[in-house]
């Protein structure tokens, strides 16, 4: 049985945590190709989450990776903008309208606009909020 996570509070200051994850039954899954396309997401998905990835490994069941957790801080909405389109590069013609107007009401501070911040604010300078978003890419 996994045991909790203890974490740094990221408002006191910055940690690092090896994490690791294994596949369904120690299948050996990860060829080649998956592995590039996994090393991909660990740097796209650590980007997005504010972190750094120190060092990583994959290997056919599983993946080893050292993240540093910097101390929290708020980004601007430009850096909130940026990082959400580096994770969602290719988003469907539904999405591309719907960060327009995220855009637009950022400008004016809607209150769709504060509660789409608040939700990617949750998501970033997480250690647990990464690996939930690397396996789910």
């Amino acid at each position: 049985m996994r045991q909790k996570r203890i974490k740094v509070p990221p408002e006191e200051g910055e940690a690092a945590y090896h994490c690791m994850s294994r596949t369904v039954n120690g299948e050996w899954l990860f060829e080649p190709v998956d592995r590039e396309v996994l090393r991909k997401q660990l740097w796209v998905v650590a980007d997005y989450c504010g972190l750094q990835v120190l060092t990583y490994t994959i290997l056919s069941n599983h993946f080893h990776v050292l993240v540093r957790v910097p101390q929290k801080h708020v980004p601007t909405d430009a850096e909130l903008l940026r990082r959400y389109e580096r994770m969602y590069p290719k988003p469907t013609q539904y999405q591309t309208a719907r960060l327009e107007v995220i855009k637009q009401q950022l400008q004016t501070g809607g209150p769709e606009a504060e509660f789409w911040r608040e939700r990617q604010l949750k998501l970033m300078g997480d250690v647990s909020a990464y690996m939930k978003l690397v396996r789910d890419c």
